[in-house]
């Protein structure tokens, strides 16, 4: 986050990824940055080919959906290469995640996910419900449209609608894209792939849940969201405290680290340049689906990748000690998605 609190609404795309042996690019004034608790995560690959989204329901407020249970096919499980993805088929449809209790937002939070219009006139939207409005049926919506226009909408009350921003160019029916947003006490920043967009120092409301929605077919994927502080104090190594990220996130059973990550090593790096003294070793963990072996391994080149990375923005490598532990270091039971999440991390130790 920057200086002044904000709330950051970011989407993300072409994460500028290099072949495999060659040093990454890193956006380095790229300033996402995720809280530090996994409190929800969907991949969807647990659910069927075609079935309803599993850790979703449809929101209470669309009381014909919600009340009809043969609509429940406008919003289903599809497959996209190597990814499940959910595709949602009706226009001012809503899916609330599955998260106790309901009010689960709080003054800092970060949502993720990737997305991708499949016609050429659509919208996606991210749908808040305030604090100060406790009515779900009262909605304040962040809309992405295809021609790249941010814009804010209020759906009850005294209704309005604001242009917050544009990307510079339309979107490509198709291509996927990553959003992502960052909540800290009112006030928020929209990123379009690493970009910012627009900026609100004062968004007015707090919000204590989200919804998905759509207008025309949208399709969804690797939706995360996270609470708690969403900043890096680097300091606390030099305390010899761990610090441990969840912006270093790496594709399934791959080692290419991501936009987020690289612009978290890029900060890193200028710390440690600063404190030249300073040596870490590079600890990567991962959680415990596949095999103990396979996951060793997997983590010791996610951390090599995080140690080639910091070599190529100018730190020594002598400094640094890439170990990987696999799944033998879990923080949280792997028992539930958001378990597994917390558990596929990096940390950075002082040595």
């Amino acid at each position: 986050m920057r200086s002044s609190i904000r709330f950051t609404l970011l989407l993300l795309f072409g994460m500028a990824l290099c072949a495999t042996g060659h040093a990454q690019t890193a956006n380095i004034a790229y300033e996402f940055t995720p809280g530090d608790k996994v409190i929800f995560e969907d991949d969807f690959s647990k659910d069927s080919v075609g079935a309803f989204p599993s850790k979703w329901h449809i929101s209470s407020c669309n009381e014909y959906y919600a009340h009809d249970t043969s609509n429940r096919h406008l919003w289903r499980v599809e497959k996209d290469t190597d990814d499940h993805t959910l595709l949602v088929m009706t226009n001012g449809s809503y899916l609330d995640p599955d998260i106790e209790p309901r009010f689960y937002l709080h003054d800092s939070f970060a949502v993720e996910f990737d997305f991708r219009f499949n016609s050429a006139n659509g919208g996606a939207e991210l749908v808040f419900y305030p604090y100060e409005n406790p009515n779900p049926c009262f909605k304040e919506r962040i809309q992405i449209w295809s021609s790249g226009q941010l814009r804010r909408d209020v759906s009850s009350g005294s209704h309005f609608e604001k242009a917050l921003g544009k990307y510079p160019v339309p979107f490509i029916k198709n291509t996927w894209h990553h959003f992502a947003l960052a909540y800290k006490n009112k006030a928020a920043d929209f990123y379009i792939d690493e970009s910012l967009v627009a900026s609100l120092p004062d968004c007015g409301f707090s919000p204590y849940g989200i919804s998905i929605g759509s207008h025309n077919p949208v399709s969804y994927k690797h939706f995360r969201m996270t609470t708690g502080k969403n900043s890096y104090d680097f300091t606390k190594i030099l305390a010899g405290s761990t610090l441990v990220t969840h912006a270093i996130n790496f594709d399934v059973n791959k080692s290419v680290i991501n936009a987020e990550g690289l612009a978290f090593i890029a900060q890193l790096g200028q710390f440690l340049r600063s404190n030249p003294f300073l040596k870490l070793e590079i600890d990567g963990h991962t959680d415990s689906d596949g095999d103990a072996d396979a996951n060793m391994k997997l983590s010791q080149e996610r951390a090599d990748a995080v140690k080639k990375q910091l070599e190529s923005v100018g730190i020594d490598g002598s400094r640094l000690i890439p170990v990987g532990y696999g799944f033998t270091k879990p923080k949280v039971p792997n028992a539930t998605p958001e378990g597994k999440a917390e558990n596929r991390r990096v940390e950075f130790v002082k040595q």
